[in-house]
């Protein structure tokens, strides 16, 4: 089925002016919000989502050279259980970047630079939910798409002093590439991504019952939940979740009056994972605050009105 004939279930449609660009990098594999957000994404019709970009999670792995793989393979189950066959899924660089010059080749980073370089009066947004790695591949290997993409960088340590974040962990250089380079950041770091909580009652409630994807996003949540869990991880409880990635189409929803955010300059990233303070970097927005009722809300009520009892 077309995206398009699943979104006319939601009883409106938003003006096309409104209409955002947007292609969306997740390790879809790594645990149990990607696939969430992966969803939000999808099912927000003011988003022209132009492809899915798969990610690695190679830290996390081991470094066996198979995570991006697992988070493709997981990208077109998820498709498929939504029942969307029009959507493209490419797989992204296997690896961290080697160094912060290095630009492997991949489907994924030849996509993102074909669709930056498209003629479009819109900007692009990357919704970044993993590993920076694609997206530094694709600038170092094409520098002139920088000022045709904004990057919605879910990651990154709480200002001032940061601390090491699981998403920069996975790729420290392309972190580096990013903040270094001339593309836009809006970046949602982790104090931030931290108040996109969930309980799992909730989800029980208010996904589970949406159709085959609902089923299944409660499912592989309350089974990672069982088999992650550590007492020492101070993001779970035991009955609660944070759908951190959700974040990227937060900051796309929400008005443009908001005072949740502010700019300065980029800082450097220290090789203990922490922010140095940079002067002459260039300007990034970093978000304070984000509306977390309204994404969740608008996320629930979507998965209901597209998969819902009819």
């Amino acid at each position: 089925m077309k995206r398009n004939e699943l979104l006319n279930r939601i009883p409106f449609q938003p003006p096309e002016a409104a209409l955002i660009r947007v292609i969306v990098d997740t390790d879809a594999k790594n645990e149990a919000d990607d696939q969430f957000a992966i969803m939000h994404h999808l099912l927000s019709p003011v988003l022209d989502i132009r492809g899915i970009i798969a990610a690695h999670f190679e830290q996390k792995a081991g470094y066996t050279g198979t995570s991006m793989e697992r988070s493709y393979q997981e990208i077109l189950k998820v498709l498929r259980l939504a029942e969307i066959d029009d959507v493209p899924a490419y797989r992204g660089c296997m690896m961290p970047l080697s160094n912060t010059e290095d630009a492997p080749a991949c489907d994924g980073v030849d996509f993102l630079i074909q669709e930056a370089r498209r003629k479009d009066s819109r900007p692009l947004f990357i919704a970044v939910q993993g590993a920076m790695t694609n997206v530094a591949a694709a600038l170092n290997k094409a520098p002139d798409i920088a000022d045709k993409i904004t990057v919605l960088w879910n990651g990154g340590g709480p200002y001032p002093q940061g601390r090491p974040e699981f998403n920069v962990m996975q790729d420290p250089a392309a972190a580096r590439v990013l903040l270094s380079g001339n593309a836009s950041v809006w970046q949602i770091p982790q104090d931030v991504y931290a108040t996109m909580e969930v309980s799992l009652s909730e989800i029980a409630w208010k996904i589970a019952p949406c159709g085959a994807i609902g089923s299944y996003l409660m499912e592989q949540l309350t089974q990672v939940n069982s088999e992650e869990f550590n007492p020492h991880f101070l993001l779970r409880t035991g009955e609660n979740w944070t759908l951190g990635d959700n974040t990227t189409i937060a900051v796309l929803l929400e008005n443009r009056f908001r005072d949740h955010w502010y700019e300065a300059p980029a800082p450097l990233l220290t090789e203990k994972l922490t922010y140095q303070s940079n002067p002459k970097g260039k300007m990034i927005r970093i978000y304070t605050g984000i509306d977390v009722r309204m994404t969740l809300e608008d996320f629930f009520s979507k998965m209901n009105l597209v998969y819902g009892a009819r």
